[in-house]
């Protein structure tokens, strides 16, 4: 019994994560392909995360230079956050001279208040505040009041360093501009993401996206992706018995006869009579031609049986049947129905439709593509 990989898969049109550099206008995405539908389009940034089409922002995060523990005096417990959400204030409520806290006591303390207009949190001994509710440069946390000093916020923290000596507010920021759908006329690339800004650094762009059939690289516009798929053990994925005749016969007609330089006699000439007016006399041609190639793979399957073991099913024992039809309404496509009957007597059905360019097999008795 003789095996073969499964070929002639459905073509998804669909390219993935192709490498796609920005232009020189640093805006613009020139895929190899134009794009057939912006909603299925997705930009990896740097393999890490998918772009938005609504581009990609952080929220304002405002970080104490200095870590605690924090020493609150007393008239000085008095702390006011303002973010994009709305402000507030909280009193620590310091009885004694002093009260030393830590960051984590600190958003303790809030936690039970309880504090909203922010999110808090601690960075390696360090207070965060950010901000909740909106993202990029509408997002901003401020930070006021007695205690604000005390927590690390304004103060010459870090040796000293007059970096951190204005650090009271902090604004969100863009990361990735919106992109959005463009067109332009030309040959290459009709359809392309293009940002709404310049793209100021240099991150590496993967893109996937959907081609149009006819601008398709996998299958050229037949539909049809001759290439190998694996299983989820990574294995290839193989075929046998009645789905091998199946794929064999497909392969003969479909293949133009003298396209193999090493086996010139190999497949069929159906696609040279494609286009002709004489209507009725092509589908005549066409059906010599089926039953022709279909007789080689009879005779090249008795040359394999000298050599190897081909099971029943697998071996076409006689061809029933082969009916050409042109199209109702186009009378340059024509429908070919074929019946084939294996060794173990079971019936294999072909379906093709041949057209101008190329040609597309439809599903078999098997329900699947070539397989």
């Amino acid at each position: 019994m003789s095996t073969d990989v499964a070929l002639a898969w459905p073509c998804p049109h669909l390219t993935m994560e192709e490498v796609v550099a920005i232009d020189a206008d640093r805006r613009s995405l020139l895929c190899r392909q134009p794009v057939a539908s912006g909603g299925v389009v997705r930009i990896m940034v740097n393999d890490e995360f998918f772009l938005p089409q609504g581009g990609l922002f952080t929220p304002a995060v405002l970080r104490s230079a200095g870590s605690g523990p924090y020493d609150i005096l007393e008239g000085e417990d008095t702390l006011t956050v303002i973010t994009s959400s709305g402000s507030q204030t909280v009193s620590f409520g310091i009885g004694n001279t002093i009260n030393r806290m830590s960051a984590d006591d600190v958003v303790g303390f809030l936690a039970k208040v309880p504090f909203t207009v922010a999110r808090v949190s601690v960075d390696n001994g360090h207070l965060v505040f950010a901000d909740v509710t909106k993202v990029g440069p509408d997002s901003y946390v401020k930070v006021s009041g007695a205690a604000a000093k005390s927590l690390g916020f304004g103060g010459p923290w870090l040796n000293g360093s007059e970096a951190n000596h204005h650090q009271w507010s902090a604004r969100g920021v863009m990361l990735y501009p919106p992109w959005r759908m463009h067109t332009r006329p030309d040959e290459i690339t009709n359809r392309f993401p293009k940002f709404d800004e310049p793209i100021r650094n240099n991150p590496i762009f993967k893109v996937t996206y959907t081609v149009p059939p006819q601008r398709c690289l996998r299958c050229g516009g037949s539909y049809i992706e001759n290439d190998y798929r694996f299983d989820a053990s990574g294995q290839i994925l193989m075929i046998e018995n009645e789905d091998l005749l199946y794929q064999a016969a497909l392969k003969i007609v479909l293949t133009d006869k003298g396209s193999n330089p090493y086996y010139p006699w190999y497949g069929c000439n159906l696609r040279q009579r494609i286009g002709s007016k004489a209507v009725s006399g092509v589908a005549t041609l066409i059906n010599e031609d089926v039953r022709r190639s279909l007789a080689r793979l009879q005779e090249m399957q008795r040359e394999q049986t000298k050599f190897q073991q081909v099971s029943f099913k697998e071996r076409l024992f006689s061809i029933m049947s082969v009916n050409t039809q042109p199209h109702v309404q186009d009378p340059t496509t024509f429908l070919v129905d074929v019946v084939l009957r294996n060794a173990s007597s079971e019936q294999v059905n072909l379906n093709i439709v041949f057209t101008v360019p190329g040609v597309v097999a439809l599903m078999g008795s098997d329900g699947l593509m070539l397989q």
